[in-house]
C-alpha cells in the first residue's frame, strides 16, 4: 500500500492511478477499499507485470504513463520534477527518473525540489545517452502515444517477463529526445529478499531474451544503431554474467559470456569512450501542472 500512499501524497497532483491485480492470492482487493474513489482498480488473471501494464495504458487519459512497481515508492516531488521536466524541454517521449535504493523507510529522504533545482541530462534519443543508470520500471516515464505506437510492452508471462524494462526502451531508443534527470531523487527502490532481481537464473535468461529478440530484428535503429543497442544490452548482460558466476551457477555464467560476448565488447568499448566525453546540463525550472497516468503493478 505504500507505493499507492507514496502517489497519492505527491506534490503535483493532476494524474490518474491504476492498480493491477494480477490475480493475487493476498486479499489485495480487500486491502485496497479504502482507496475507493482515488485509484482506478482492474484485475486479471496472473499473467505477469507486461500484459498488466498494458492493460492500465489500454484505460488510461493521461499524456504519460509513469510505471511504479508495487514494492517501490515515488518521493513526493517525482511527478511534479517530471512535469517540469517535460514541459520545460517541449514534451519529450521519453525520461527516466532518479533512483536511491532503500530497505528502511529511516533512509528515505523527504525532500522536494525548488531549493536544490532539477538537474536533466537531454540526449537525442535514449541510446545515444552517455551515463550509466541502473534501469528500472518504475523510472521509466513514457508518451502514452509512444508506447502505443510500438505495440506496448511484451505478451511475456510471470516466468519470463524478467528484463522488461531493457526490452521496453529498447523498442523505444531510437525515439527522442530523452531526458534523464539526476536530481533530485525521483524512486524510491525498496531492496528486501524477495526481489525479482536476485533471481539469478531467471534474469540471465531474460538477458538471452533480449539478445533473441536483437537478432530478431525486434529493435529500431538498423545496421546504423547496432553498436549502441549491443552496448546497451552488453551492459545488463556482463553485470548478471558476473552475478551468475558468483551465485556458483557457472554453467550459466558461462552460456551467458559465451551468447553475449560481442555485446559485453561493445558496452566495454563504449564505457571507455564515454568516459571522456560526458556531459551533464543543470536547469532550474518553475512549477507547472500537467495530468498523467500512473500505473501500480499489484
Amino acid at each position: 500500500m505504500q507505493a499507492i500512499d507514496s502517489v497519492l501524497a505527491q506534490t503535483f497532483t493532476d494524474y490518474e492511478i491504476f492498480v493491477i491485480d494480477d490475480g493475487s492470492n493476498d486479499g489485495t482487493q480487500d486491502a485496497l477499499r479504502h482507496y475507493r474513489g482515488r485509484i482506478n482498480f482492474l484485475q486479471q488473471a496472473n499473467q505477469g507485470p507486461e500484459i498488466a501494464r498494458n492493460l492500465a495504458a489500454r484505460e488510461a487519459k493521461g499524456e504519460y504513463l509513469a510505471m511504479l512497481d508495487s514494492d517501490d515508492m515515488l518521493m513526493p516531488c517525482a511527478l511534479e520534477t517530471y512535469d517540469q521536466a517535460l514541459r520545460n524541454f517541449n514534451s519529450p517521449p521519453i525520461l527516466i527518473g532518479s533512483m536511491l535504493y532503500f530497505s528502511d523507510e529511516n533512509d528515505l529522504p523527504q525532500k522536494g525540489p525548488g531549493s536544490d533545482g532539477i538537474e536533466i541530462m537531454q540526449y537525442r534519443d535514449f541510446l545515444s545517452k552517455d551515463v550509466t543508470i541502473g534501469l528500472s520500471n518504475s523510472r521509466i516515464v513514457v508518451s502514452r502515444s509512444l508506447f502505443e505506437k510500438v505495440g506496448g510492452a511484451r505478451h511475456s508471462s510471470p516466468a519470463t517477463f524478467h528484463c522488461d524494462d531493457f526490452h521496453l526502451m529498447l523498442k523505444i531508443g531510437t525515439y527522442g529526445p530523452c531526458l534523464v534527470v539526476r536530481r533530485p531523487v525521483t524512486v524510491a527502490y525498496r531492496c528486501h529478499d524477495f526481489n525479482s532481481v536476485r533471481s539469478v537464473k531467471p534474469l540471465a535468461r531474460g538477458v538471452c531474451a533480449l539478445i533473441r529478440s536483437e537478432h530478431r530484428g525486434e529493435y529500431p535503429g538498423g545496421l546504423r544503431r547496432k553498436f549502441a543497442r549491443y552496448a546497451c544490452i552488453g551492459g545488463i548482460a556482463q553485470l548478471w554474467v558476473r552475478k551468475a558466476w558468483r551465485a556458483r551457477q557457472y554453467r550459466d555464467s558461462f552460456i551467458l559470456l559465451l551468447y553475449s560476448f560481442p555485446m559485453v565488447t561493445a558496452a566495454v568499448f563504449k564505457k571507455i569512450f564515454t568516459k571522456f566525453f560526458q556531459k551533464t546540463a543543470l536547469v532550474l525550472f518553475r512549477r507547472h501542472n500537467r495530468r498523467s497516468a500512473i500505473h501500480i503493478n499489484s
